[in-house]
């Protein structure tokens, strides 16, 4: 009977232990190293947890809007889920609507669309509300080119017509 309760002791301690040592992370920087190790060993999944977490419990911290944009990269770029980007995006935009970084995930938005996604009245839409939300940013000329541009294969855009005609 004696054993059994020690090993019943152990078991249940150990639970604990384990549990509680599972998220000894203390600070932003912590979340943030961890989330940049997993994404280098291409572990998406966990990077994007590690820095939503840095996101919800250290908002006001200077790499949070950082990890967020690197949510938004991973869902394009890496796990091509170009619907969660947008959404990261968005939720960048309300979340942090005067920081100086915000007008870029605006733009991004706009580009997804485009780009990615094909989506050419969502991208037009996009990238003239970032140009009207933001008329003094250096990508406004980088919406316009897109909008001028939106539907064109590589050959029909004549700045581009030396680099297509250079691949034949």
């Amino acid at each position: 009977m004696g054993k059994k309760l020690t090993v019943l002791f152990l078991s249940s301690l150990m639970v604990m232990l384990a549990t509680c040592s599972k998220d000894k992370v203390k600070t932003a920087a912590e979340y943030w190293d961890l989330g940049r190790e997993s994404f280098n060993n291409r572990k998406y999944a966990e990077s994007i947890d590690y820095y939503q977490k840095l996101v919800k419990r250290f908002p006001e911290d200077t790499l949070a809007i950082r990890a967020f944009f690197s949510v938004a990269e991973i869902y394009k770029n890496n796990l091509k889920d170009y619907q969660k980007s947008i959404e990261t995006y968005k939720q960048i935009i309300a979340q942090y609507p005067d920081d100086p970084k915000t007008p870029n995930a605006s733009f991004m938005i706009g580009y997804i669309y485009a780009n990615d996604l094909k989506d050419l009245e969502k991208a037009r839409t996009s990238y003239e509300e970032f140009m009207k939300n933001y008329p003094d940013h250096m990508l406004v000329s980088s919406a316009k080119w897109e909008i001028e541009n939106l539907g064109k294969s590589l050959d029909e855009i004549p700045q581009l017509q030396k680099i297509t005609k250079g691949k034949e």
